[in-house]
C-alpha cells in the first residue's frame, strides 16, 4: 500500500509553523517518563512549570519524536535552522500541556472519550484537522473526508493479518494519529478554559448602548499637520531627571521575563583565497583538454565534475543562463572556454542536438502489494496481452487501483526519469503506446497518454567545480581573529578595535536566552547565545557558522525584574523630544490666532487633507493610528477649528466639514455578541501569557542548547 506515500506527497509543503507553538505533542507523558531521582531532576532541569521539572531527556526525547514525525511526513531531514523551530515548539506545547492539565484538574474540565470521537465528524470537525495537508482538501481547503476515513481505516486495522512492511506503515501513521489526537485535545480544553474565563466577563446594558451611540457618529474631517520632523532632535535638550520620571511611569512595560545579556560581535566571511581559485582554474583547465580529446564526454564529467553527466536532452528553456548562452553559439562538439561564476569553475560541451516532446504525460498501472517476483511478472505479462487486445488502459487501471485516477502520474520532463532507467523508451515511444519496462528490478506497465509540442532540446556535458576553501586559507582567517582576539578581547576595546579593522560589528545587541538565531542571515549563530548565558562577562570566543566566523564578547548580564534605565533610555528620549516640539509647535501655533485650517497650513508650508467616514471606532487612518481624529469624529462641532492638538506623528488642527449619524437598529444582542468576541479575542491572546506568569514558569533550557 502506498497509502504513507500519498500523504508524504500531500504534506511536502506542511510547514513548522503550522503546527502551533501552544498544540504540538506526542505520545503520553508515562511514556517518556526518566525516573530519574528527585536529585538528579534537581540537577537535571530543562524547564519547570510551578514547580514540577522537565529532565533533559525528557524534553530532548520529545524533541526527536517530533522531529521524526516532521521528517517522515515531509520526506526531507530538517536542518539545524528548522530542529530550532522544532524545539521551540515542543516547550511551548509541553508548557502548555503541563498548564492546561493543572487548571483542568482543579476546575473539573475533561475532554471526555465520545467528545473526542466528535472532533473528527464532519459536523463538528476539530480546527486542529485544517493545520494538517494531509486531510484537507488543497482546492476547496475543506476537510477531505475521504482521505481521513482512509487515514483511520489503516490505523484501525487488525495487524495480526498483515505483512511487516504493512505493520510498520500503520505504526508509523498511528504515530502521526497519536501527535494529532493529542494536538486535538489540548485545543480542546483550551477552548472550554478560555470559554470559561471570558463567561466570566459581565457586558452590561449600559456599555453596549454606549459602544452602539459610539459608533452611530461618522465625520468628515479636515484637517493640516506641522510634523516633529520638522524640529531637528538635536535642538531639544531631555534632562536625566525627566527620563528617571518617565521610566518610572513606564516601568512595568519593561519587566523581564528572563535574565538577559548584551554582547557585541561581528561576522567575517570565509571565502576561497586567489590560491584556492588558481588551484580549481588548473584542474578545470585539463576537464576542458580532454572534453576536446576524449569521445565520451560522460567520462569526464563523471571524472571531474561536482554533479553526475546527465544522459536526457534538456530543452533550452530549462538550461541554466550560462549554458543557454553558450548552447545558442555552438555547434554539436563545441567545448565553451572555462569560465568562473561566484564560487564555481566550470566548462560545456554541445553532445547532440534535436527537436522532440518537451514533456509527457504518464501512465501506469499499480500491482497488488505481497505479489512475489513470478506472480507480478506473470500478472504484468496477462495485462500487457489483454491491452494489446483492446481492453482500454485506464479502465484495467481503475479496476486495479479503484479511485487512482486511472493510473495517471504525472507530466514529466526526461531528465525526471533519468535515475528512474526509463527515460530513453518512454520518450522514444509514440502517444498512446504501452510499454512493458523495468523499474527497480520489477517489470511494471506504463502508457504514454500524451507528449507535448517538439522544441529544440539539447544534451550537454556539463563539467561544475566549486572552489573549495582550503585548510591554508581558513587557518589564515583563524590566526587573524585568534590574533584580534588576543590583543583586543576586553569590553572596552572590542568595539572601536573591531571597527578599525574593517569588521561590520554589531554593538551592545541584547539576547534573551530563548532566541534561536542572532540575526536572519546568521545561520546556526544559536551556539553564540547559548555560550554568552553559560559564560562570565568579559568573555571572548570565536564560533563558526557555516562559511562565517563570528566573533563575540559578553558584555553585561542583567538579572533584575526590569529592564536597567540606560537600555530604554533612547526609546524614552524619543518619547519626551517628541513632547517637547509638540509643546514648542503648539504655543508657536497658538500665538498667531488663526482662524482656519488654510491658513494653519499656510504658515506651516502644509497641505490641507481631507480624511472621510471616520467614527469613534475607527482603527487606523491612512497616514497611521491618530485617536484625536476618532474623538472629534464622536464630539466635534461641525465647522468649528479644534486645535493645535497633540497627536501620534505630528501638531494637527482639525475641523469636522461633515458630520451625520448610521440610522442602523440597536441590536443590543447583536452589540453585546459583538463585546463578548473581542473579549474573547484579548482573553486567548493574554490568558496563556498570564498563567505563564503566575504559575512560575522557568526557562533553563539555555544551559544545554
Amino acid at each position: 500500500m502506498a497509502v504513507l506515500q500519498t500523504l508524504r506527497n500531500k504534506a511536502a509543503g506542511l510547514l513548522i509553523g503550522a503546527l502551533g507553538l501552544a498544540l504540538l505533542a506526542f505520545i503520553l507523558s508515562d511514556l517518556f517518563s526518566s525516573g530519574s531521582t528527585m536529585f538528579n531532576k534537581i540537577q537535571d532541569n530543562a524547564f519547570s512549570v510551578d514547580g514540577d521539572v522537565v529532565t533533559t531527556g525528557e524534553y530532548e526525547r520529545r524533541v526527536e519524536a517530533m522531529k521524526s514525525f516532521q521528517e517522515m511526513l515531509s520526506n526531507q531531514t530538517l536542518d539545524e535552522a528548522a530542529t530550532l523551530q522544532v524545539r521551540e515548539a515542543v516547550y511551548q506545547t509541553m508548557v502548555i500541556e503541563k498548564m492546561m492539565a493543572d487548571q483542568a484538574d482543579k476546575l473539573g474540565l475533561s475532554v471526555p472519550k465520545e467528545e473526542m470521537n466528535s472532533l473528527i465528524t464532519p459536523s463538528n470537525f476539530s480546527p486542529i484537522l485544517y493545520r494538517y495537508p494531509l486531510f484537507v482538501n488543497a482546492e476547496t481547503r475543506e476537510i477531505n473526508t475521504q482521505a481521513l476515513n482512509q487515514f483511520l481505516s489503516v490505523i484501525n486495522q487488525d495487524a495480526s493479518a498483515m505483512s511487516p512492511e504493512m505493520k510498520l506503515e500503520q505504526q508509523r501513521l498511528l504515530s502521526i494519529w497519536l501527535i494529532v489526537e493529542n494536538e486535538m485535545k489540548v485545543y480542546r480544553l483550551q477552548q472550554k478554559y478560555l470559554a470559561l474565563i471570558s463567561n466570566s466577563f459581565l457586558n452590561t446594558d449600559m456599555e453596549a448602548k454606549a459602544i452602539y451611540n459610539d459608533s452611530k457618529n461618522v465625520a468628515d474631517i479636515e484637517f493640516t499637520v506641522q510634523r516633529y520632523s520638522s524640529i531637528a532632535d538635536s535642538t531639544v535638550q531631555v534632562s536625566d531627571a525627566e527620563l528617571k520620571a518617565l521610566y518610572d511611569r513606564r516601568k512595568e512595560n519593561y519587566r523581564l521575563n528572563s535574565e538577559v545579556a548584551k554582547i557585541s560581535y561581528f561576522a567575517k566571511d570565509v571565502l576561497p583565497s586567489e590560491a584556492d581559485y588558481e588551484a580549481v582554474k588548473a584542474e578545470i583547465q585539463l576537464a576542458y583538454d580532454k572534453l576536446q580529446s576524449q569521445a565520451d564526454p560522460a567520462m569526464v564529467v563523471n571524472e571531474y565534475s561536482s554533479d553526475q553527466f546527465i544522459d536526457a536532452y534538456i530543452s533550452l528553456a530549462d538550461l541554466a543562463p550560462a549554458a543557454r548562452t553558450f548552447v545558442s553559439e555552438s555547434k554539436v562538439g563545441d567545448v565553451s572556454e572555462p569560465t568562473v561564476n561566484g564560487q564555481y569553475y566550470a566548462t560545456y560541451k554541445l553532445v547532440d542536438q534535436v527537436v522532440a516532446a518537451d514533456s509527457i504525460l504518464l501512465q501506469t498501472i499499480a500491482l497488488p502489494q505481497g505479489l512475489s517476483g513470478e506472480a507480478a511478472i506473470h500478472l504484468t505479462d496477462s495485462l500487457y496481452t489483454v491491452i494489446k487486445g483492446g481492453k482500454d488502459f485506464t479502465s484495467i487501471a481503475n479496476e486495479m487501483n479503484p479511485g487512482g485516477n486511472g493510473g495517471e502520474l504525472g507530466w514529466f520532463k526526461e531528465v525526471d526519469l533519468v535515475e528512474a532507467g526509463i527515460a530513453k523508451d518512454c520518450f522514444a515511444a509514440s502517444k498512446g503506446d504501452v510499454l512493458k519496462l523495468d523499474l527497480s528490478g520489477n517489470t511494471q506497465l506504463f502508457r504514454i497518454a500524451d507528449k507535448t509540442r517538439p522544441v529544440s532540446k539539447v544534451k550537454i556535458a556539463v563539467v561544475s567545480m566549486p572552489v573549495i576553501i582550503s585548510d591554508k586559507t581558513q587557518n589564515a582567517i583563524d590566526n587573524e581573529l585568534n590574533q584580534f582576539i588576543a590583543a583586543n578581547g576586553t569590553a572596552a576595546a572590542f568595539d572601536a578595535a573591531a571597527e578599525n579593522e574593517g569588521y561590520s560589528v554589531v554593538k551592545d545587541r541584547l539576547v534573551s536566552p530563548s532566541e534561536l538565531a542572532l540575526d536572519n542571515n546568521l545561520k546556526n549563530s544559536r551556539e553564540v547565545i547559548r555560550w554568552a548565558f553559560n559564560e562570565e562577562v568579559g568573555s571572548v570566543k570565536k564560533f563558526e557558522a557555516n562559511n562565517q566566523r563570528v566573533v563575540a564578547i559578553v558584555k553585561e548580564k542583567e538579572t533584575s525584574e526590569f529592564m536597567p534605565l540606560a537600555e530604554v533610555t533612547p526609546l524614552l528620549k524619543d518619547e519626551l523630544i517628541r513632547d517637547k516640539k509638540a509643546e514648542a509647535i503648539i504655543a508657536d501655533l497658538k500665538s498667531k490666532n488663526l482662524t482656519n485650517v488654510a491658513a494653519y497650513a499656510e504658515v506651516t508650508k502644509n497641505a490641507v487633507d481631507t480624511v472621510r467616514f471616520v467614527t469613534f471606532g475607527t482603527e487606523s487612518l491612512d497616514f497611521g493610528h491618530e485617536p484625536i481624529f476618532n474623538v472629534y469624529a464622536k464630539n466635534g462641532q461641525p465647522n468649528k477649528v479644534e486645535g493645535p492638538l497633540k497627536g501620534n506623528n505630528g501638531v494637527y488642527v482639525l475641523n469636522v466639514v461633515a458630520a451625520s449619524q448610521d440610522q442602523k437598529e440597536y441590536d443590543e444582542v447583536a452589540v453585546k455578541r459583538t463585546i463578548q468576541q473581542e473579549n474573547m479575542y484579548y482573553i486567548a491572546s493574554q490568558t496563556m501569557y498570564v498563567l505563564q506568569q503566575k504559575m512560575d514558569v522557568i526557562d533553563n533550557r539555555v544551559k544545554f542548547w
